[in-house]
């Protein structure tokens, strides 16, 4: 069945492509560059209201990086995710029959054949492959973009949803590349990082030099020498490719030898294992999507990140120098497991794992089965109107002109591969380490619409729903796909009012523009319902995943995907003997009698007696619960009184037990008298 959804998709697209060609003789209303999850997202809320949309794209697929290999996607607190984004997530749930969120996300082909039918039906038209050149420009306004083939397109409104910002840049709109330093915006995390010991770092020593004499680099290691700490530098954080993979046989393509391999290029991967030759796999697969698919994200020291310079490159390449990186990129990943598959110093274990996995025969099928996009983690960034920072996600998260809201971590992967002198008596020595990675948490925050719109002067009809107006560390939190597909919708509908007012972008009425956004369920504010739109007000569920909503006491860890009663994607346990505690803190929007629940996958492994204490009006009551059965279904607890409000809470509580204890979800739900 999936083959053949597959096939009808690549015949709609092609029909598609053709129906555009003739796009040359006509004029648009709005006119989207890149059709990423942002840039379908504003192309589907444009044509929605009513205006005339084209849609761009340099490639052959639409989705991005959802399509292109993030299938299971990252977002932090899901209350801020609203509109069109809610309306995708709602898709898959259907399209899969299961809860909301209980995946991730889809598997690539589906959310490709999601999104193409959502554009069909909304009157979107598409051209493929189709490389912007030049824009011509009147003033401040652009009246024309020219194409690699040629045809040169007319346009009202021009949103660029790209990862590269490349309409932004060529219509003259001001960017910056790479970090600012402390001092740029007083921003505490910016510039060049000290070498920390995280997750992301080479856990050994490793020499940096092929010969040491000579003092030429392995392969994989940033040639450029580091600024000092807290300094702005080009640095760019490292891409990759998230690759799609299955450990299903029947579906499964075993690892081939890439045409271009050469196993010099996994020497710093090599001297790894020799210093730990019982080390893991450099590549961690995990089942996380529907069908036994498992999405790979880069999670060693030595990964399917490269940290080698070449990101720093990327964004203001031309498109050839851009198409050899990417090359570099995919063939660097193929390399690597076939590597890791095959060579002998790396552990019999290691082997054995990887040849348990490979590409999926019915994923990207006119792409030898590889992902499409290569994930351009951040590129270019416009400074625009107002440009957001640190502050911003921390501090000052209340803007007037919000169009949306965020809350991902400041996320910045690592940035280079380099090597420094550490002192190991009696002598000096090289080593290598990797730079740049930061995990800090953030506020839920308000996206202004200053943050898509160019400065007045440089451009009055553009806006930019991917490369938006902010520092590096801004943007590492912005740039997570829910965020950029709710920036989308907002671009889309802005989009549309300046068409129909004959306004610049800069000069729309912006309370008309969140009165409509909030129409179509758009998040721009948790003030009155810090749930977003994710509980009623007579029955709240909180799970273990909402920051806002939870604590906890101990080693509580996440699992993800595996346990198929689970609630939503996630649950967390604490490993058998531990001792701990994971507390929901409930906003509830009246008082009254509640009953409540409790909601967690069963398993012999659990524990048995699980007090779960309840803090309420009248005093504390304890419930004892046996995890090992009733799992996948609302438990119920009882009935209690509780006052409106925030304050009482509902703890778990994890003694020193032979069996691990689980914190799923709770539900509070009003009784109605």
């Amino acid at each position: 069945m999936n083959k053949i959804v597959t096939y009808f998709s690549i015949v709609f697209l092609t029909l598609m492509m053709a129906h555009g060609v003739s796009a040359q003789n006509k004029e648009f209303d709005v006119i989207v560059y890149g059709a990423t999850a942002s840039g379908v997202m504003a192309s589907i809320s444009a044509a929605e209201e009513g205006v005339r949309v084209l849609l761009i794209e340099p490639g052959k697929y639409v989705g991005g990086m959802v399509t292109g290999g993030l299938s299971h996607t990252d977002y932090g607190d899901k209350s801020v995710i609203g509109g069109k984004a809610l309306k995708f997530y709602k898709k898959i749930a259907e399209h899969y029959q299961a809860q909301l969120f209980y995946w991730r996300g889809p598997e690539p082909h589906i959310g490709e054949e999601i999104m193409i039918n959502w554009l069909k039906e909304a009157g979107v038209e598409i051209l493929f492959n189709k490389k912007i050149m030049n824009v011509s420009k009147k003033g401040s306004l652009i009246q024309s973009i020219l194409l690699n083939d040629g045809t040169q397109i007319k346009g009202k409104i021009f949103i660029d949803a790209g990862y590269e910002g490349d309409l932004m840049a060529k219509a003259g709109v001001s960017y910056v590349v790479g970090r600012e330093g402390v001092k740029d915006y007083n921003e505490s995390w910016a510039g060049r990082q000290p070498i920390m010991q995280t997750s992301h770092q080479i856990n050994t020593r490793i020499n940096p030099f092929v010969d040491e004499k000579k003092k030429n680099l392995l392969p994989l290691v940033n040639p450029k020498s580091m600024v000092k700490v807290g300094e702005a530098d080009k640095g760019i954080q490292s891409y990759c490719f998230r690759l799609i993979a299955t450990n299903r046989k029947d579906n499964m393509i075993p690892w081939t030898k890439p045409p271009n391999y050469n196993p010099d290029t996994y020497e710093l991967a090599r001297r790894y294992y020799k210093t730990r030759p019982n080390g893991n796999s450099l590549i961690g697969f995990g089942v996380s999507l529907p069908n036994g698919k498992a999405d790979i994200n880069s999670s060693a020291g030595i990964s399917t990140n490269l940290l080698d310079g070449s990101s720093w490159e990327y964004p203001e390449a031309d498109y050839a120098k851009r198409d050899s990186i990417w090359q570099w990129h995919k063939d660097y990943t193929l390399g690597l497991a076939w590597f890791l598959s095959t060579d002998p110093v790396v552990p019999k274990a290691v082997r054995k794992h990887m040849k348990t996995f490979g590409l999926c025969k019915d994923e990207y099928v006119d792409n030898d089965n590889f992902p499409h996009q290569l994930y351009v983690r951040v590129a270019r960034r416009m400074k625009g109107e107002y440009f957001m920072t640190q502050n911003d996600l921390m501090k000052d998260t209340i803007k007037y002109d919000a169009i949306g809201m965020g809350a991902y971590n400041i996320d910045v992967r690592e940035v280079q591969r380099s090597y420094i002198s550490i002192s190991r008596f009696p002598d000096m020595k090289h080593e290598v380490y990797n730079e740049g990675y930061l995990s800090i948490p953030v506020a839920q925050y308000q996206i202004p619409y200053r943050s898509l719109t160019p400065k007045f002067s440089e451009c009055s009809n553009l806006l930019v729903s991917v490369c938006i107006s902010g520092s590096a560390l801004a943007i590492a939190s912005i740039r997570m796909e829910p965020q950029y597909m709710i920036m989308g919708h907002s671009a889309g509908v802005a989009a549309s009012m300046a068409v129909k007012s004959n306004r610049s972008v800069q000069q729309i009425d912006v309370l008309e523009l969140q009165q409509k956004l909030e129409t179509q369920q758009q998040v721009l504010s948790l003030e009155d319902n810090p749930y977003g739109l994710w509980n009623t007000e007579n029955s709240i569920v909180i799970d273990n995943h909402m920051k806002g909503f939870v604590s906890f006491n101990g080693n509580w860890r996440v699992v993800e995907t595996i346990q198929p009663e689970r609630y939503e994607m996630n649950y967390r346990y604490l490993p058998a003997g531990n001792i701990g505690d994971f507390e929901y803190h409930p906003y509830l929007f009246h008082s009254g009698d509640y009953n409540v629940y409790l909601w967690y996958p069963s398993s012999n492994k659990h524990a048995s007696e699980v007090k779960v204490k309840l803090y309420h009006e009248n005093g504390i009551e304890t419930v004892k619960i046996n995890q090992q059965k009733n799992g996948g279904k609302w438990v119920k607890l009882g009935k209690f009184p509780y006052k409106k409000g925030k304050g009482l809470r509902l703890t778990i509580e994890a003694k020193n037990d032979s069996k691990m204890t689980i914190a799923d979800a709770v539900k509070f739900e009003l009784v109605q008298k």
